[in-house]
């Protein structure tokens, strides 16, 4: 590899090590104040916190791999742009091609990396995080209810104590509305949070109460003594997310099943390969791109940056919409958005490379 290559190389892996925990950080911001709010909710301390702000990071990763490489390399050939160093590049006689070859190998190892995080990483990332956090909720429900004070800190479910202490509870509403269809209303005089046999989910033992279960037009009452009740906490295995589902689990359950089921699990199977290959488009087209960012490189990479990446997941956003109406097949819902963006890359490259 040229000297030029090797420190061409080395400021764009610098400035991708940088991008990729400022875009992490951006990411997490909305979700570290609902987990702030929930883990104080349920009493978790900074190691708690700190465990599930890190299993967060592999599905982030998914995202930002590819925005962080398209950043750096705006900054990096933006700066040698304004610098006049492209225009000295191409004055010695070496092609567009050639300049670039550097971003072509970051680009290679970007991919590689992405389609690890896709396939192997994200998956196990979401599965441990559901693991922790079920984890924490389990052992600190005691703690999570709070008299007086309706808790949603079990998902699908709202619960209201009127009083009580520890595991032992008084005046007990449950509130379960896990099937939109069929809510579940339960009242108990007293209560007491009782150690579950199951890994993901909370256990209560109830007495001389009364359950209330709508469906349809029908209206059921049943009066209990005593009744032990069950509630998953992140609702369950029908409700697992699809985050934790490798590409080949996603494949495998979209064949077995109909309706809308069948096609979100094939527009995420398409997504584990479409982010990670947004890369390969632009390997050619931030280049591109960079010779436009003006003489403030830095701040106009950073802002074209960002509208071919919103552009981007606008199309994905968007041709989802119209597979999950059924107006587009998954295969071309699923791939339409990065034909697009490859063809407008390859195009704008040539056009680059003939000048």
């Amino acid at each position: 590899m040229k000297i030029i290559h090797r420190t061409i190389l080395k400021e764009l892996v610098l400035a991708l090590l940088v991008s990729l925990p400022v875009l992490n950080f951006i990411l997490m911001m909305e979700k570290i104040l609902k987990l702030s709010r929930f883990l104080s909710s349920v009493g978790a301390g900074p190691k708690e916190f700190f465990l599930i702000i890190l299993y967060t990071q592999p599905e982030l990763l998914l995202v930002t791999i590819p925005l962080g490489f398209l950043f750096s390399v705006l900054y990096t050939y933006g700066r040698m742009s304004a610098d006049n160093e492209l225009l000295v590049l191409r004055g010695s006689g070496m092609s567009f091609r050639q300049i670039i070859a550097p971003v072509a190998l970051l680009g290679a190892a970007c991919i590689i990396l992405g389609f690890f995080v896709s396939f192997r990483l994200g998956p196990d990332g979401k599965r441990v995080l559901r693991t922790e956090v079920s984890r924490i909720i389990r052992e600190r429900a005691a703690y999570a209810i709070e008299p007086g004070v309706f808790n949603s800190f079990i998902s699908g479910t709202v619960i209201y104590a009127e009083g009580g202490s520890g595991r032992a509870l008084k005046g007990i509403f449950i509130y379960d509305h896990r099937k939109k269809n069929q809510p579940v209303v339960i009242y108990a005089s007293q209560g007491r949070i009782a150690p579950s046999g199951e890994e993901d989910a909370v256990s209560f033992d109830l007495k001389n109460g009364l359950i209330h279960m709508i469906s349809d037009d029908r209206l059921t009452e049943i009066f209990f003594g005593n009744y032990h009740l069950v509630l998953p906490i992140l609702g369950g295995e029908q409700t697992r997310q699809l985050a934790e589902l490798t590409p080949c689990e996603l494949m495998r359950e979209a064949r077995a099943m109909q309706g809308s089921d069948r096609v979100s699990r094939y527009i995420e199977f398409y997504k584990r390969f479409t982010y990670p290959l947004f890369t390969f488009a632009m390997i050619f087209f931030a280049p591109v791109l960079s010779l436009y960012s003006g003489k403030r490189a830095r701040l106009g990479g950073l802002a074209i940056g960002t509208v071919v990446f919103t552009v981007y997941y606008m199309m994905l956003t968007y041709a989802e919409k119209l597979t999950a109406a059924g107006e587009l097949d998954p295969v071309i819902g699923g791939w339409l958005p990065f034909v697009i963006i490859t063809a407008a890359s390859l195009y704008a490259f040539r056009v680059a490379e003939k000048k």
